[in-house]
């Protein structure tokens, strides 16, 4: 059985805070402030599951490490609500691991002391 290592996520978290100006007013005299934000907090792998998968003759087929690539969405709660697979090794495969990273438990991403949804890419290493 070989081992799948969740290597990385990607820093490139769906979170743009952007200043916007407030409200416009009727008085000219008055200039428009930027929202000024209290920070951002990108969502945390709390718990991972462990991926195991049989070493095969389609397993030996691929580089080592072989690495895939997901798109997940998680809501504000940190659960999990969707998971798409973007860069893929193959259908059984992306299935195993699937099924195991829909056990992941995620932290909740923060924004200006506010949970919000998140896109989080999600790299997984198969080693063998």
């Amino acid at each position: 059985m070989r081992r799948i290592l969740v290597a990385s996520l990607l820093s490139s978290f769906a979170l743009t805070a952007a200043a916007a100006p407030s409200k416009p007013t009727n008085d000219a005299s008055t200039p428009a402030t930027p929202m000024v934000t209290s920070g951002v907090t990108a969502a945390q792998l709390r718990y991972a599951a462990k991926i195991d998968l049989p070493y095969n003759a389609e397993l030996a087929t691929f580089p080592n490490p072989a690495k895939m690539v997901l798109k997940l969405n998680l809501d504000e709660t940190g659960s999990l609500t969707h998971v798409e697979v973007v860069q893929s090794l193959s259908p059984t495969l992306d299935a195993r691991v699937v099924k195991a990273v829909r056990q992941f438990r995620w932290r909740p991403a923060v924004l200006d002391n506010q949970t919000i949804p998140i896109d989080v890419n999600l790299i997984v290493e198969v080693q063998h």
